[in-house]
């Protein structure tokens, strides 16, 4: 484990919470950080089983898990297809930023990582990534491979999303409501951590 995977993550949660800090909005926003998601999402897994706030109301899950190496503008956006109003409401929010990401799509909801915990509970999800590298839980992969600037860039990005979900975004006048699309769960092999 490095500081991409471990660390990025947190990171780029803070400059997520420092937008949403420059908005007002009715909607409660939760800040959470798991553990033991490469031994089978056990972190995320415990706390939907076991939540310390009601998840019967939780509108979305926004996920970032390994952050810290964009290159070239690229980010790999998951979840798309949990909702047909992501689309929409990440183009806004890409568009708003001074330098845009380059996005790929995915639809997939399910995948190695915190957000398949809660769309498995038919909470509509997004997971950011950069993809990953050459230094992948290897040694190498140390705090100075991290991209800085690409980092803050996708908490900005989350921010403005997450503030968008919340009703407070530039685009809303209230909270859009997300239409929840159900899949068939991965069968027990192809889920679970990286």
């Amino acid at each position: 484990q490095g500081p991409i995977d471990d660390a990025s993550g947190a990171s780029a949660a803070m400059e997520c919470a420092r937008v949403l800090s420059q908005y007002e909005f009715d909607e409660t926003i939760y800040f959470i950080a798991f553990s033991g998601e490469e031994r089978g999402l056990l972190g995320s897994g415990h706390y939907v089983r076991e939540p310390t706030v009601p998840l019967d109301e939780a509108v979305a899950m926004l996920n970032m898990d390994m952050v810290g190496r964009l290159r070239d503008g690229r980010l790999t956006v998951f979840g798309l297809g949990t909702a047909p109003e992501w689309e929409g409401i990440l183009q806004a929010a890409n568009a708003s930023l001074a330098e845009p990401f380059t996005l790929t799509l995915a639809p997939d909801g399910y995948g190695p990582s915190d957000h398949s915990s809660f769309y498995g509970l038919g909470i509509p999800v997004l997971h950011f990534f950069t993809n990953t590298h050459s230094e992948y839980h290897r040694p190498e992969d140390d705090f100075e491979t991290i991209n800085g600037a690409g980092l803050e860039r996708v908490g900005t990005l989350v921010g403005l999303v997450a503030a968008e979900v919340a009703g407070a975004g530039a685009a809303s006048t209230a909270a859009p409501d997300l239409s929840l699309v159900e899949a068939e769960p991965p069968q027990p092999s192809e889920s679970g951590g990286r």
